[in-house]
């Protein structure tokens, strides 16, 4: 039986709890209108700053390729909306070529299964008056497919998606059923519904043709006439959209924007009557001076960044790692162009955080907790037995600080988060009790064992037959799962202690809706039964509560220091401070001091691995005493005291290059190759004072510089200040680049034109990782390579000598 159509029953009865609600608007007038060159909702210019969420429908973020969790829908559309952000664009309906997509082959036909999670982005967005900008399909072969899925059932160029009827009608098929298709939360098809302001062609489409892009704009306008279509490709302006009269909205990417190339674009755009947008523009380029000059520009009707994530299920945030990802609360300079745009960001968390999990680290209790939209700090509370909630720590937590380590207390307590936005309070979590033996584990979503499936609201039997959820719970002690039904559930609670053979205990119920059920449960597996014809009793939560699988009963073990050395001596940083494990510990405290007694410690940290890493180097020169104190909750144990010396900065200068090691030109030209990509230059070897230097040549050539580099054994020049050389540039004024390479790591500094002849010296902070080159930290201690790069693209000649690192 179709699990869509079981669940569509049950609707009417758990729409509250699916976060689901009458729309923002039910004017009649609510569809996003395209007026000239701009947009309009309700009888206004609408312009507005937004952002991507390409993985709302399939996400490849979840240790593969699945859909995403409700919560994670919500939660990043939630956020976009706290900051003011009022469209999104999605490609959650480029979705083919695959098997958990849409159209997962030609053959196979569609997988209507996979709306669920669109239908869900769709009226979740609508509820919060968010428009979408839909994508149909894809330039590129991502995770999600693209249009090369259609090409590819004949044995075609992806070229031919443009040109072949067949791959022509196949798309067109693809768009009527996903245009024409009744989102199962509100009942409406897409193309009525106006939370969908525009559908885009495609991301991206290098290969438009006018023909093409005129067939398939009006096709769609003609069915969705109250949506508007988007279209456009990489970078630039296709030419080909602007003369196409049913395309309403041109879309521009940008890697990376300037203010000035978006308001050219706008302009030549608005000029051709079509509505404005970059449809992506990279996130890291947002700044208050980028949005300043297009907030008056009123042909700018759109920006939306690359990308938006939100919360992760349990704790944290989705990482997805290409360079534009962010999280808020970053994103501030967005914010304010949405706010002079007129929206309104939130002022109070959207969200509210639950407590998935408090385990135990040496006894201590250690809090994961699910974000909520909208904050940028929490407060964990404590409450024991004695006294009412009070702060657990100084200040604020983010997201980035759970799991979070519970160091002052040990013992039974009570623990909620409470989300904070710019020092305002929203609604605190749950509250979640745990002993002082034991640790407590919440599932959200739940774990599907047999004939389940997950909704908004929790997760169902998938038809009228039994069906159950288990999990694996080692040391369970109890067990408790909020139900959402219509009416008092008898659902059954079970244990084993194999995961095969199960037995039903004794279980309680409470409440009158959501109804919770409680039970004991003993055993290494617990799981809820369902009986036939319960399809309308969900699960919303599971949480079980088990023994400390590491008991704390005495202080932690003896250990030691293991880097820096013991008595080591010439230690260069140090970067790192390690030691053994001790057995039992719940944290490690490192203090080091210059004093045997480590009184006035430099640094005193607190961790929970074997290793510290520093931000930057201890005082050279100087002996260094240092310890550290293991804690769990039945005491401390502390490392013997260990001292080192570290390296003395040098007070002399060295020599990188004085000239005087070659016998004649032909031996520094050996030294000295040219780079073969740049023009001509020729190192000879010149008088000097008493001795030679090397005068670079510049023949005047295509590639606008010129360049030679030497490559040494490796040099130490630790400690070093910077690079110092004498420079004759009498017969040259271009710029010149001295660059090197340090520990397999490039490093560049330029002296600009009309720089004056004579000793010039550049600090090493000068210095500055060309944007081609692999990024990575400065150490001199294995300095290779050095070169010498001249400018501007004209003939001239340029002395350099006496090539040295110079002391502080």
């Amino acid at each position: 039986m179709n699990a869509r159509r079981i669940f569509g029953a049950a609707l009417a009865v758990t729409v509250l709890a699916t976060g689901l609600g009458a729309p923002a608007s039910a004017k009649p007038d609510s569809f996003v209108k395209r007026v000239g060159s701009h947009l309009e909702l309700n009888g206004k210019q609408f312009r507005f700053a937004g952002t991507n969420m390409y993985w709302l429908g399939l996400d490849e973020n979840v240790g593969g390729v699945d859909y995403p969790t409700y919560f994670r829908i919500r939660d990043a559309l939630d956020t976009a909306k706290a900051m003011g952000m009022t469209v999104v664009r999605s490609h959650m309906l480029v979705s083919s070529g695959s098997p958990k997509t849409l159209l997962p082959s030609k053959e196979a036909g569609y997988n209507d299964d996979a709306f669920d999670t669109i239908d869900y982005a769709i009226a979740y967005a609508g509820k919060l008056g968010l428009r979408l900008v839909l994508p149909l399909t894809d330039n590129w072969a991502y995770y999600h497919g693209g249009h090369a899925d259609f090409t590819k059932p004949y044995g075609l160029p992806e070229s031919a998606f443009y040109t072949d009827p067949r791959v022509i009608a196949d798309y067109q098929a693809y768009v009527s059923h996903v245009m024409h298709h009744v989102n199962m939360f509100t009942g409406k098809r897409l193309i009525d519904d106006p939370a969908v302001m525009a559908w885009e062609l495609g991301n991206e489409l290098e290969g438009m043709t006018p023909d093409w892009i005129n067939a398939n704009a009006k096709l769609f306008s003609d069915w969705a006439p109250r949506q508007l279509i988007a279209a456009g490709r990489r970078f630039d302006i296709d030419p080909d959209t602007l003369a196409a009269p049913d395309v309403d909205i041109v879309d521009v990417h940008y890697y990376p924007p300037t203010s000035a190339k978006v308001a050219l674009d706008a302009a030549t755009i608005a000029a051709s009557g079509k509505v404005y947008i970059a449809g992506e523009y990279a996130s890291t380029s947002a700044s208050p001076a980028f949005f300043e000059p297009l907030i008056a520009d009123r042909n700018v009707s759109g920006m939306l960044s690359w990308s938006l994530f939100g919360h992760n299920d349990r704790y944290g945030y989705v990482q997805h790692d290409d360079g534009f990802t962010f999280h808020y609360p970053d994103g501030a300079a967005q914010m304010a162009y949405a706010k002079a745009l007129g929206a309104r960001p939130a002022t109070r968390p959207v969200g509210v955080p639950l407590v998935t999990a408090i385990t135990k680290a040496g006894g201590f209790n250690v809090l994961q907790w699910r974000g909520a939209a909208g904050a940028d700090g929490y407060r964990v509370e404590r409450r024991t037995s004695y006294g009412g909630w009070r702060p657990a720590h100084s200040g604020l937590l983010t997201d980035d600080d759970t799991p979070w380590q519970d160091r002052t207390a040990a013992g039974d307590a009570w623990y909620r988060v409470v989300p904070f936005t710019d020092g305002k309070a929203g609604v605190a979590s749950e509250p979640r009790f745990v002993g002082a033996g034991e640790t407590v584990v919440t599932d959200p979503a739940a774990t599907l064992s047999s004939n389940l499936i997950i909704r908004p609201d929790g997760t169902f039997p998938a038809d009228a037959g039994v069906a159950w959820a288990s999990w694996p719970v080692p040391g369970a002690r109890r067990a408790e799962f909020e139900v959402v039904a219509s009416h008092r559930p008898d659902l059954a609670v079970q244990i084993s202690d194999n995961g095969t053979t199960w037995r039903t205990v004794r279980s309680r119920v409470d409440g009158n809706g959501p109804y919770t059920i409680s039970a004991t449960v003993a055993a290494g597996h617990v799981r809820l039964v369902w009986p036939a014809s319960r399809t309308r009793t969900g699960l919303a939560l599971a949480t079980f509560w088990a023994a400390d699988p590491a008991p704390v009963t005495h202080r932690p073990a003896a250990f030691a220091g293991t880097a820096p050395a013991p008595g080591a001596t010439g230690v260069i940083g140090p970067q790192s401070f390690s030691w053994a494990t001790s057995a039992g510990a719940g944290y490690y405290t490192l203090t080091v001091s210059r004093n045997r007694n480590l009184s006035d410690p430099v640094l005193s940290a607190t961790t929970n691995g074997t290793t510290y890493a520093l931000a930057q180097g201890l005082e050279p020169g100087t002996t260094w005493y240092w310890s550290v104190r293991a804690t769990n909750a039945a005491g401390s144990t502390t490392t013997p005291l260990a001292s080192f010396e570290t390296r003395a900065r040098p007070a002399a200068p060295a020599t990188i290059d004085d000239f005087e090691g070659y016998a004649d030109d032909s031996a520094l030209a050996a030294a000295y190759p040219r780079n073969p990509g740049g023009d001509v230059i020729t190192p000879t070897l010149v008088a000097s004072g008493a001795g030679h230097a090397m005068r670079l040549d510049v023949t005047a050539g295509t590639a606008g510089y010129a360049g030679v580099s030497r490559t040494f054994a490796p040099m130490d020049l630790w400690g070093q200040e910077g690079i110092e050389l004498r420079l004759d540039r009498s017969s040259t004024q271009g710029s010149i680049s001295i660059q090197f390479v340090a520990n397999g790591l490039y490093w560049e500094a330029t002296l600009p034109a009309g720089t004056p002849s004579g000793v010039v010296r550049v600090p090493f902070t000068a210095f500055a990782q060309p944007s081609w080159a692999t990024s990575g930290p400065l150490d001199l201690r294995h300095f290779t390579q050095l070169s010498f790069y001249v400018g501007g693209g004209g003939t001239g000649r340029l002395v350099v000598d006496d090539v040295r690192a110079y002391p502080i």
